[in-house]
């Protein structure tokens, strides 16, 4: 019975870690569904809610697993898109190598906690029996990577912004969002990574508990015939 219980929680993590990438590959050719900030960050992150969900369904185990690999996967893809260009560009911008600390920490900060922080959600056992909690979990995954993603800006990319907004001043480039919030706070890099990150991250859980509240019902259902079958 126990190996049947765990096979079930295994194959709903894989599942649903399954259906996050894809609505991840999904929304990203989507015109619209695709926006994000001039230096990363997803306005309408909806494949964070199966993430969300596997932690609520099967536990913590499973969904801080799934956070790590969902991690793994947005680094390989950023890696093979972006980062290489990225690195050679920044370096160019300020003067100042990517050394492997900085790769360990970008890894660390950018993806390994801010994904992992969404399996989380399995300390919330109760989030599918009651709205609020659901609402809660969601909110307190979200601070989670809003404290890492802030971290990141402060070691990482203060001086991309620094450099961007220079380059501003003297009317070699257009003021983005991002040149914006860093003027906005007077050039505080707390501050400005912190709105930054915000904002993202705000916009994104605002889309994922929208749709699980609309969805509610029928994740109650799912999570109720999963503990009667166990």
């Amino acid at each position: 019975m126990k190996l049947k219980k765990e096979t079930w929680r295994m194959l709903i993590a894989v599942n649903l870690l399954a259906f996050a990438i894809i609505l991840d590959i999904v929304t990203n050719a989507i015109p619209g569904l695709n926006l994000s900030m001039p230096f990363g960050g997803k306005f309408f992150g909806i494949s964070m809610l199966p993430l969300v969900l596997i932690g609520l369904l099967v536990g913590l185990k499973y969904g801080l697993l799934s956070g790590f690999i969902y991690a793994l996967y947005n680094f390989g893809i950023d890696y093979i898109i972006y980062l290489e260009t990225l690195r050679v560009t920044l370096e160019s911008w300020t003067g100042i190598p990517w050394t492997f600390g900085m790769i360990v920490m970008l890894i660390l900060f950018d993806y390994v906690i801010p994904f992992m922080a969404f399996g989380l959600s399995g300390l919330f056992k109760d989030g599918l029996k009651a709205k609020k909690k659901f609402v809660i979990a969601v909110l307190v995954v979200s601070a989670i990577r809003l404290v890492s993603s802030t971290i990141s800006g402060v070691i990482l990319w203060g001086s991309s912004i620094a450099y961007a907004s220079e380059q501003v001043a003297l009317g070699n480039e257009t003021p983005n969002i991002a040149t914006r919030i860093f003027a906005g706070v007077g050039d505080n890099l707390v501050l400005y990574s912190f709105g930054y990150n915000f904002i993202y991250i705000f916009t994104t859980s605002v889309i994922v508990i929208g749709i699980g509240l609309l969805i509610y019902k029928r994740l109650q259902m799912i999570s109720e015939s999963l503990e009667e079958s166990n």
